[in-house]
């Protein structure tokens, strides 16, 4: 996969989340920390919007816009080990969220698992079909 494809696609990953409001309609605990880890990353206070983002997990761990804004910082970090489990957390939450996927599926592949990699894609396709042509070199990608 080329930079500019993970650029791409990190981006996508990164795009603001809107907030979850609770059962009751009130906003999450975790609305705030993500506003704060936004500006930080957009400043370039890197570790801050980490610890943001870690934090609006914690406040809300049913967040789902917390942690597909943990996931999209942890992939463009390059720390694809941790996006693992949180893209994992947050397809527990919204089995049919396709960024969740694909984020997953990104992580899964700079991690060297290809089969899990292009099953997770294949999942994100099947959620949303219109992403079929977005994804199909990383799904028709050869086994390494």
């Amino acid at each position: 996969m080329n930079l500019a494809r993970l650029a791409l696609l990190c981006l996508i990953l990164a795009l603001p989340v809107a907030p979850c409001a609770a059962a009751d309609g009130s906003k999450s605990p975790a609305d705030a920390r993500i506003v704060r880890g936004d500006q930080q990353w957009a400043a370039g206070q890197l570790e801050g919007a980490r610890l943001s983002f870690e934090q609006a997990v914690v406040a809300d761990p049913r967040s789902v816009a917390a942690r597909m804004k943990l996931g999209g910082f942890q992939l463009g970090a390059r720390s694809y080990g941790a996006a693992i489990p949180t893209y994992q957390a947050a397809i527990s939450l919204d089995p049919n969220n396709a960024k969740a996927w694909i984020g997953l599926g990104m992580a899964y592949l700079h991690t060297g698992q290809q089969d899990l990699s292009r099953a997770a894609f294949a999942e994100a396709v099947r959620i949303e079909p219109a992403r079929k042509a977005q994804l199909a070199q990383l799904i028709d990608q050869p086994a390494r």
